[in-house]
C-alpha cells in the first residue's frame, strides 16, 4: 500500500493527466479555444516543474544555456517577427530543461496507453460512414484536433504498447490490441508521414525480435488488410456518395516541396541567424512552418541556432548503446520519430510536444537500458551564484510567459486570424 501512494506522489503522473484531458477530450475553460487552452495547461507544467527543480537544487544553468539566450538577444534584432521565435525557443528551453528533471514512471506510461483506448470507441462510426458515403470524417476523435495531433500521438503510445508487448506478461493482448486500432486509425486518416513512421519502427522490431516478429507482423498486416477491405466496400458505394469522390487522405496536401524550397530560399538570404518567423504575412499560400523540424530550425534560427540543436542530437547519439541485440527498440523509435518530425508538423503542436518529451524520458532514462546511467545525471546547484542565476532565468521565464498569457488575444473569443496554429491557435493579436 505504501509503494502504491509513492507512486501515486510522483510529479511524473502529472505529464499522464496532462494526456488524460486530451484522450477524454475534456475542457476547463480557461480561454474558447481548447488548442490555446492546452499551451497554457503546457507551459504552467512545464514553469512547475521548474520551480521543483530549484527547490530541490536541480536546477544548475549552464555556460552552454546563458549562451543560448546571449544568442537569442541578438539574433532576435535580425529576425522577421522576432517575437514568435523567441517564445517558440523559450518553450523549447523549458521542455529541455524539464527533459533532466523528469524520471521513467513506468504506472504513468501505462496510465497513458490504457487510457488511450478511451480515444477509440466511436471510431466503428467513421468507418460506417465512410463504408456507406464513400468519403471519410474523422468524426471519431474526441476533440476537433489537427489529424496529424492524433496521427503523431497515436505512434508514439504505440511504441510504447509494443515495449510492454514485449516486456509484460500481463495484458499483452490489449497492448497488442491498442496498435491494432491505433495504425488503423492512421491508415484511414491519411497519416502518410505517421504511416511511415509506424513501418520503419516495425520493420526494425521483427527484424531483431524473433519473439514477438510473427505476433506484430500479423497486427501490421491486419490493420492494412482492414483498410484495403473497407476502402473496396467504400469504393463500391462511391456512386451513392458525393462528387468528390473516394476520400482517404486529407484533403489537401500540405505540398512539402514548396514549403521546404521556400524555406531553403529564405534561408539563403540569412544563413548565420535564420530568417525568423517569415512565413506570418504569407500564411494564406503558405504553411505555418515547413514541415520538418531541422529545416524549420535551420531557416528560422539560422546556423547558429541548428547548432544548438545539433550539439543535443550529438549528445544523445554519443551516449546511447549502440549494441542493436541491446538497444534495437530504442534505436527503433528513434527512427521513427525521426521520420515523422521530418514530414509532418507534430513537434509544433502542445499534446505532441509533450508526448514527444516523455517519449524521449522513456528511451534515454528508463534503467533497463544502459545508456540511461548518463542521461539520469542531474547537476546540482553547488553555489549561491548558481542559485541566483537559476531563479533570475525561471522568474524570468515565468514573467515573460504570463505577459504572453495577458496581452494576447488568447483568454478571449477573437473572430480574427492572425497566424495559422503554432503557439497559439490563431492568437497572435496584440492587445
Amino acid at each position: 500500500m505504501s509503494t502504491i501512494v509513492k507512486r501515486l506522489k510522483n510529479k511524473e503522473l502529472f505529464i499522464a493527466l496532462y494526456f488524460l484531458l486530451f484522450i477524454l477530450g475534456f475542457t476547463i475553460g480557461i480561454t474558447p479555444k481548447f488548442y490555446n487552452e492546452f499551451r497554457i495547461l503546457q507551459v504552467t507544467l512545464l514553469l512547475n516543474f521548474g520551480l521543483h527543480n530549484i527547490i530541490h537544487k536541480h536546477g544548475y544553468i549552464s555556460r552552454a544555456e546563458l549562451l543560448f539566450f546571449v544568442y537569442i538577444g541578438i539574433a532576435s534584432l535580425f529576425w522577421q517577427n522576432y517575437e514568435f521565435i523567441v517564445i517558440d525557443l523559450l518553450l523549447a528551453y523549458l521542455l529541455y530543461k524539464t527533459f533532466f528533471l523528469l524520471k521513467y514512471n513506468e504506472l504513468a506510461t501505462k496510465v497513458i496507453v490504457f487510457f488511450s483506448l478511451l480515444i477509440f470507441p466511436l471510431l466503428p462510426l467513421s468507418v460506417f460512414d465512410y463504408i456507406s458515403t464513400g468519403t471519410y470524417y474523422p468524426i471519431w476523435h474526441p476533440m476537433p484536433w489537427n489529424i496529424r495531433i492524433y496521427d503523431s500521438y497515436l505512434l508514439i503510445v504505440s511504441i510504447f504498447a509494443v515495449w510492454f508487448y514485449i516486456t509484460e506478461t500481463k495484458y499483452k493482448k490489449i497492448y497488442l490490441l491498442f496498435l491494432l486500432l491505433a495504425f488503423f486509425s492512421v491508415l484511414l486518416n491519411g497519416g502518410r508521414s505517421a504511416t511511415l513512421a509506424y513501418t520503419v519502427f516495425i520493420a526494425v522490431i521483427v527484424v531483431f525480435n524473433r519473439i514477438v516478429r510473427w505476433q506484430i507482423l500479423a497486427t501490421y498486416a491486419i490493420a492494412w488488410l482492414a483498410y484495403i477491405s473497407i476502402s473496396y466496400l467504400a469504393i463500391s458505394n462511391l456512386s451513392m456518395a458525393s462528387p468528390i469522390g473516394l476520400q482517404i487522405a486529407r484533403t489537401t496536401t500540405s505540398l512539402r516541396y514548396d514549403l521546404w524550397m521556400n524555406a531553403i530560399e529564405c534561408w539563403i538570404q540569412s544563413p548565420l541567424v535564420g530568417c525568423g518567423f517569415y512565413q506570418l504575412y504569407r500564411y494564406e499560400n503558405l504553411g505555418a512552418h515547413p514541415h520538418n523540424l531541422l529545416l524549420q530550425i535551420l531557416t528560422e534560427t539560422g546556423l547558429i541556432g541548428f547548432g544548438f540543436l545539433l550539439a543535443i542530437v550529438v549528445t544523445i547519439l554519443k551516449h546511447i548503446d549502440w549494441q542493436l541485440k541491446r538497444s534495437y527498440f530504442v534505436i527503433a523509435a528513434l527512427l521513427a520519430i525521426g521520420v515523422d518530425t521530418s514530414l509532418s508538423g507534430t513537434h509544433i503542436y502542445p499534446i505532441t510536444q509533450m508526448a514527444l518529451l516523455w517519449l524521449l524520458v522513456f528511451l534515454l532514462k528508463n534503467p533497463v537500458f544502459q545508456h540511461a546511467a548518463y542521461f539520469n545525471r542531474v547537476p546540482y546547484i553547488t553555489s549561491v551564484t548558481d542559485m541566483v542565476v537559476s531563479i533570475v532565468v525561471y522568474f524570468s521565464l515565468t514573467v515573460i510567459f504570463i505577459y504572453l498569457f495577458l496581452n494576447t488575444s488568447v483568454l478571449f473569443d477573437s473572430l480574427m486570424l492572425a497566424t495559422p496554429p503554432r503557439f497559439w491557435e490563431y492568437g497572435y493579436q496584440l492587445f
